[in-house]
């Protein structure tokens, strides 16, 4: 391609191609950072944004619940947590369908299924009697409460529903299997049966890297609640993004040509070891957006000579029958240009800055490792290092970015004030993994 046919193609702010069949219930736009590649004989690297959004489905019938709430009624929960708690319960069954399904599992010591899973009809208000009479308990059997979730759901397990367990705890898993492996065992188990486990952490005395395994298991959602007051507004978007699903089974699989190399995809800890990779995602919502920044490394005898660099192989379900599948492809393309101020003007700045979010991801969660080994200095230069890329990338950025890059900048900041002579504090540590877990999980 020309440099000037690559930059009709990109120009603007938006070097972005989007694409989609009319009336297609997911729309994915393609857009890369540097539309023209500096050709000077060295290796150059691009970053591609793969951008998933849900179509308004205003007027359109939903898909059917299967949920199962599994509720922790152990003794810390006492007082205001658990009251909230049930009062969240109550809005959320107010919202439901009478052909939605619906159980609720309570755990301590030991587990108790007081609402065996069973179509709501009309005995919404026998359920929220039974509701208000829980109690709090002993100590918190977690596993055997999820596990018991997941038996609940079995019962009326479809294709034709979304099957979610919703936990929520405030404590420790003490009783039963408790180590994160084996919780995040029983996720991946659960998610081979086409079931999801969303997480809500009460308060700061939870372990965040528990529940966030659970949860990224099966590409499900984990919400940090440092005030029980917020809970009504997350059983609300929560049961709001499951009534509104537009796709399920997304399979994004990316494949580079010789001279093209994927590196990473920003955000996720993991390295890209050959030339296809892929990544998954158990559903997309109406007017929900998931993004993924590819980065690529151009090899140097390949300057010039590929302009086709990577193509995006886009499939999904259905969302009531899965099976049934659509696919969309695209290939991203990139322009040769030996003037390297000419390849400098065409560099996206918004995409630039959008994926120095979703770098930063990663380096939150080597700071929050460093504090875990109780290596502060470290913890502390590595903080600062985030402070001085995130400075730099907010220096370039465009106005419409700016202000999430100091949000991201000020969260930063914020945590290095709060390092003690041992560690973050647990408030702190909560507040960075849920960013981190946010960016890692494509869920910003």
């Amino acid at each position: 391609m020309s440099a000037l046919g690559a930059i009709a193609l990109c120009s603007g702010n938006l070097p972005v191609s989007t694409f989609g069949a009319e009336g297609s219930p997911v729309e994915i736009r393609i857009g890369v950072d540097r539309p023209m590649v500096p050709n000077d004989g060295n290796e150059q690297r691009v970053i591609i944004k793969i951008d998933l959004e849900g179509a308004k489905t205003v007027g359109l019938s939903r898909t059917p619940v299967n949920l199962a709430v599994v509720l922790d009624r152990s003794g810390s929960m006492s007082g205001k947590k658990l009251e909230q708690a049930k009062q969240a319960a109550h809005m959320l069954i107010d919202q439901l369908d009478e052909s939605d399904i619906f159980s609720l599992v309570m755990y301590d010591t030991e587990v108790e299924v007081l609402v065996p899973a069973r179509k709501l009809g009309k005995g919404k208000r026998d359920i929220q009697r039974r509701i208000s009479r829980i109690q709090t308990g002993g100590s918190t059997a977690l596993y055997d409460g999820v596990n018991s979730g997941g038996r609940e759901l079995r019962e009326f397990l479809s294709e034709g529903r979304i099957n979610r367990v919703m936990l929520l705890s405030d404590g420790i898993a003490n009783v039963g299997p408790s180590s994160n492996r084996e919780i995040a065992t029983l996720g991946q188990q659960l998610a081979r049966e086409d079931i999801s486990v969303t997480t809500v952490g009460l308060g700061d005395d939870y372990n965040e890297n528990l529940m966030t395994a659970l949860s990224e298991a099966s590409d499900a959602n984990y919400y940090y609640v440092a005030d029980v007051e917020q809970l009504p507004e997350v059983f609300r978007s929560e049961l709001g993004e499951l009534k509104s699903l537009v796709a399920r089974n997304i399979t994004i699989r990316i494949e580079c040509p010789e001279g093209v190399r994927p590196i990473r995809f920003l955000g996720r800890p993991e390295k890209l070891d050959s030339r296809k990779e892929t990544i998954e995602f158990k559903t997309l919502s109406s007017d929900q957006t998931r993004e993924l920044f590819l980065e690529c490394a151009i090899e140097s005898e390949a300057l010039g000579e590929i302009s086709e660099i990577v193509q995006v192989d886009l499939e999904f379900g259905d969302v009531e029958n899965p099976s049934a599948t659509q696919r969309l492809k695209k290939t991203v393309v990139v322009g040769y240009t030996k003037d390297l101020k000419l390849a400098e003007r065409t560099v996206d700045q918004g995409l630039v800055a959008e994926a120095a979010i979703y770098d930063n991801a990663v380096e939150t969660e080597k700071a929050i490792a460093l504090a875990d080994q109780g290596n502060i200095a470290a913890c502390r230069v590595q903080l600062e290092s985030q402070e001085v890329n995130l400075t730099k990338a907010w220096a370039v950025a465009p106005a419409s970015q700016k202000a999430e890059i100091r949000e991201e900048l000020n969260a930063v900041s914020e945590a290095k004030a709060d390092l003690s002579d041992e560690t973050l504090s647990k408030s702190q540590r909560k507040k960075l993994k849920t960013s981190a877990y946010q960016f890692r999980n494509s869920r910003k």
